[in-house]
């Protein structure tokens, strides 16, 4: 019975959020990396040190990601002209600042 639990546990979990699932690590990876090494100097120049901002971008970063991942499908943020992207990522920037989105 125990075993039969731990295989259904993790389908169950990964049913629920169909989403998420579309969204490929190697994708999301070049997402965080490209926003952090855009991020992290603009908190080095207000005088952060560097693995703390290069930190603080990447937690940003994902937030704000997160938000594109649970109101976007894949096929449809591919498709987002280049102002419709920087729009939603500025909605949703703005909603993890004043922590509307916990990181």
């Amino acid at each position: 019975m125990k075993t039969l639990l731990a295989l259904l546990l993790p389908c169950t979990l990964y049913a629920s959020e169909p989403t998420e699932l579309n969204y490929k690590t190697a994708y999301l990876w070049q997402w965080v990396t490209a926003c952090a090494q855009v991020m992290a100097p603009e908190f080095e120049r207000q005088g952060m040190p560097r693995h703390f901002a290069m930190n603080w971008a990447v937690t940003g970063c994902s937030c704000v990601i997160d938000g594109f991942r649970r109101d976007y499908p894949f096929e449809s943020i591919i498709q987002l002209t280049s102002e419709e992207r920087r729009a939603a990522g500025a909605f949703y920037a703005d909603q993890c600042g004043k922590g509307e989105i916990t990181l």
